[in-house]
C-alpha cells in the first residue's frame, strides 16, 4: 500500500508544485479544467507505457521529449506574466510524460495478486487515490500561497523546480543511450548517471524543502502584518474585515502546511520503514550441557505458536541457528528445524501471522508443515528428544547443520598440534577436516596436522581445542 502512495508522490509532486506556481495569480482559475487536464493525461500516459512494447528506444524517446517540454515550459514560465487557458495544454503534455515514467516503476500490474476484489486490492487502490488527492491539495494550496509573490521569486522558484525535474530525466536518457550503444561508456558519465538516478527518492524531499520558502515568506510578509493591523485597528468594521482576511490567509497557510506534512510523513514512512527488507529476530545463544546436548525448557512462552530462534557456536566459531515453533499452539507438537533452507541457504525465516516466510525468496510456509523436508521448508533436525519437559538436541545433530551456515564469530581456540591458544579469525593457518575447521599458530603445526589429522583430532579433546 505505502509503495503505491510513495510512487505517486515521488513522480507527481514536482509537476503539481510546478503548475501550482504557474497558475498562481490567474484571473480565471479553471479549477475543473485543471482537474480533467490532470486526470486524463495521467490515464493516457499510464496506458501508453502499458501498451507500448518495452524498449529502451521508447524510454530514450520519451525522456528526450520530457526534457524538451521542461525546457520550453521554463521559457514560458520566465516570460509569460499572466496564466491563460492554453496553459492547460502545457499541463496535459507534462503530466502525460510524468505518468509514462511513473508507470515504468509503479508496478500497476501487481496491485492485486488475484483477479477478485480483496483487501489487498482495496488498500492499494486507496493508496493511489490518496496519493493523487494529496498531490492535488498541494497543487491547489501552492497556487493560493503564491498569488501575491513577486515575479522574481516565482521565476527563481520555477527555475529550480525545472532543474530538479531535468536532473533525473537526464540520467534516464543517458542510461538508455548507453544501453543502446549510442554513447560509449565513460567512468565520469557512469558516475553522473548513477548519482542522478539512484538518488531519485531525494527529489521529492527537495521539492518539500522548497515549499517551505513561500510558507515562511507568507508568514513574515502577510500574516504578521495583518495580525499587527488587527491589533492597531480602532474601527470595528475595518477590524472585522482585516480579521476576516487574516483568517483566510491563516487557513491557507495551515492547509498548505498540513498537506506538506502528510506528504513528508508518507514518503518518510516508505523510505525509512516500509521499504526496508524484513530482518531476522535476534537468536538466543545456547550452550552444550554436561551431557553434550543443548536443553531448551518448555515454557508457556515456547508453546505460543511463535518462532523462537536459537544459536549454538561450534568449536571453530561457526554459528548454527535453529528455531522451535509449536505448530499447534498449546498442543506441544513442535517443529525443531535449522534456520536455513536447502534451496536458498542461510538467510533464515521470519514469522508473519500463521505463516513462516523464507527471507531469501519470500515463499510463505504453512506452519503445520514445518519439520517436513522438501521445497523451501526449513531443514529439519532429524533427531531431537522431548525429555523432562525439555527439548534436547545432541551435539552431533547440531554439527550436522554446520554445512548449511556461513556466519563465523571470533572465539579463542587451540592449535590441536602444539596446544597454543589463538583466535579463529586471526589464525595464520587453517585446515578443514571432518566437517570442522582447525586453526594453527605456525606452518609446522599446519603441515603436521595435514599429514596425519587423525592423530591430532583424537588428541584435540585433551588439549581443550576444537571439541
Amino acid at each position: 500500500m505505502s509503495f503505491y502512495l510513495s510512487q505517486v508522490l515521488s513522480y507527481f509532486l514536482l509537476p503539481a508544485v510546478l503548475f501550482g506556481v504557474l497558475w498562481s495569480g490567474a484571473t480565471q482559475p479553471f479549477y475543473k479544467q485543471r482537474f480533467w487536464w490532470f486526470l486524463l493525461p495521467t490515464i493516457i500516459g499510464s496506458l501508453t507505457y502499458a501498451f507500448l512494447p518495452y524498449s529502451q528506444v521508447y524510454i530514450l524517446t520519451i525522456g528526450i521529449i520530457y526534457i524538451a517540454v521542461c525546457v520550453l515550459l521554463l521559457i514560458y514560465g520566465l516570460f509569460v506574466t499572466t496564466p491563460r487557458q492554453w496553459l492547460l495544454l502545457w499541463q496535459g503534455a507534462l503530466v502525460v510524460l510524468a505518468a509514462f515514467m511513473w508507470a515504468k516503476v509503479a508496478k500497476l500490474d501487481m496491485i492485486s495478486a488475484t483477479s477478485v476484489i480483496n483487501t489487498e486490492l482495496i488498500l492499494n487502490i486507496s493508496a493511489l487515490i490518496g496519493g493523487f488527492i494529496l498531490v492535488g491539495a498541494v497543487h491547489l494550496f501552492c497556487s493560493k500561497v503564491f498569488e501575491l509573490r513577486s515575479r522574481t521569486t516565482k521565476r527563481l522558484f520555477f527555475f529550480v523546480l525545472i532543474l530538479l525535474a531535468i536532473l533525473p530525466l537526464s540520467g534516464e536518457v543517458l542510461l538508455a543511450a548507453m544501453k543502446l550503444q549510442i554513447l560509449d561508456l565513460y567512468q565520469g558519465l557512469l558516475s553522473y548517471v548513477s548519482k542522478v538516478t539512484n538518488f531519485y527518492w531525494l527529489y521529492a524531499y527537495g521539492v518539500l524543502l522548497m515549499c517551505l520558502i513561500p510558507l515562511v515568506m507568507m508568514f513574515i510578509k502577510e500574516i504578521k502584518p495583518l495580525k499587527a493591523s488587527v491589533k492597531a485597528q480602532s474601527q470595528p468594521i475595518e477590524r472585522r474585515k482585516t480579521q476576516a482576511l487574516l483568517n483566510i490567509k491563516q487557513r491557507r497557510l495551515r492547509s498548505f502546511m498540513v498537506s506538506l506534512v502528510l506528504v513528508f510523513a508518507s514518503l518518510l514512512y516508505w523510505d525509512a520503514v516500509a521499504s526496508q527488507p524484513p530482518t531476522r529476530s535476534p537468536a538466543k545463544s545456547i550452550q552444550l550441557a554436561d551431557d553434550g546436548a543443548v536443553h531448551v525448557p518448555i515454557t508457556d512462552e515456547i508453546k505460543d505458536g511463535k518462532l523462537h530462534r536459537y544459536q549454538w557456536i561450534a568449536s571453530d566459531g561457526k554459528v548454527v541457528r535453529f528455531f522451535i515453533i509449536d505448530r499447534y499452539p498449546g498442543e506441544m507438537k513442535f517443529g525443531v528445524v535449522f534456520d536455513a533452507c536447502m534451496l536458498c541457504g542461510d538467510a533464515g525465516y521470519i514469522q508473519d501471522g500463521d505463516q513462516v516466510i523464507c527471507l531469501a525468496c519470500g515463499v510463505h510456509i504453512f506452519i503445520p508443515s514445518i519439520g517436513n523436508p522438501g521445497g523451501c521448508n526449513p531443514i529439519p533436525i532429524k533427531q531431537w528428544a522431548l525429555k523432562n519437559n525439555e527439548i534436547v538436541i545432541s551435539k552431533k545433530q547440531l554439527e550436522s547443520g554446520l554445512q548449511y551456515f556461513s556466519d563465523v564469530v571470533k572465539i579463542t581456540v587451540k592449535d590441536p598440534v602444539n596446544g597454543k591458544s589463538l583466535t579463529n579469525l586471526d589464525a595464520p593457518y587453517s585446515y578443514a577436516f571432518g566437517g570442522k575447521t582447525y586453526f594453527f599458530t605456525e606452518e609446522a603445526s599446519y603441515e603436521a596436522f595435514r599429514d596425519n589429522p587423525w592423530q591430532y583430532v583424537e588428541n584435540s579433546s585433551a588439549l581443550g581445542g576444537n571439541e
